[in-house]
């Protein structure tokens, strides 16, 4: 068993497709009010059409999305090349709507996480079972093949990367596992990663994060950091969720 010693945290907000041009104005100017620490970093991922916005301030910036492809011929795509030019230094690789809406395979997210990796990009890559695979006790089954990927990437890659635990069937729900579940796929994780790759990778959590189930979920061990959805989209219940865990770590 390994144990991951990291002071810094995470706090990483992906905005989805909620929010306008004049929402995210006002969460610019909102969260230059927030009390930041360097205890945390916050990384902030809006859809590509507004990382504009935040390009002359100090904030980390992260993609939703990120290409498998260089430059070229690929209308609608986001290379990693045009993404890093934004200032971009995080790329979500693997989100649910990806694997389970755009049917992405292990050679599409492999070849995401290698050129965000060329760029300078940081690939946060998410695993998670679905409720029936829950229910039908294959949650470490699951997770066992989504991070067996990491076989193939070398060690340089390994070092920059970032796990997501986001059970599909929290996201959105409401619902999120009990303190001692994810104490123990935590554990599960950060064990199975090691064994995989001997290397330490920073584990974060995502899922229905709210400002009652933050105070538990920071006092998980071995986990480092969160990711809110559509909690972050509401400038208060952010900033709320925001102090506790700084409060908390």
């Amino acid at each position: 068993m390994t144990t991951l010693k990291t002071s810094n945290k995470y706090f990483i907000c992906n905005f989805k497709s909620l929010l306008l041009k004049e929402d995210f104005l006002e969460l610019k100017e909102e969260l230059n009010k927030l009390e930041q620490t360097d205890k945390i970093t916050l990384v902030l991922c809006p859809p590509t059409t507004y990382l504009y916005i935040f390009l002359n301030t100090d904030y980390n910036l992260g993609s939703q999305e990120i290409s498998m492809y260089e430059n070229g011929a690929h209308t609608g795509e986001n290379s990693a090349e045009q993404l890093r030019s934004l200032n971009v230094s995080y790329a979500l690789v693997g989100h649910h709507e990806s694997r389970h809406i755009l049917k992405e395979n292990d050679n599409t997210l492999l070849n995401k996480i290698v050129n965000a990796y060329k760029y300078n990009i940081k690939p946060i890559y998410f695993i998670g079972e679905t409720k029936e695979e829950k229910e039908n006790n294959k949650t470490h089954e699951v997770l066992t093949n989504e991070l067996a990927l990491l076989k193939h990437l070398p060690k340089n890659i390994l070092t920059d990367l970032i796990i997501v635990y986001e059970p599909i069937w929290s996201i959105g729900s409401g619902t999120t596992p009990t303190k001692e579940e994810l104490t123990s796929n935590i554990s599960f994780i950060n064990n199975s990663i090691f064994n995989l790759t001997n290397t330490d990778i920073p584990i974060i959590y995502g899922g229905s994060i709210n400002e009652h189930n933050i105070n538990y979920i920071a006092e998980v061990p071995n986990l480092s950091g969160v990711i809110l959805g559509e909690s972050s989209t509401n400038i208060e219940t952010l900033k709320n969720i925001y102090n506790t865990y700084k409060n908390i770590i």
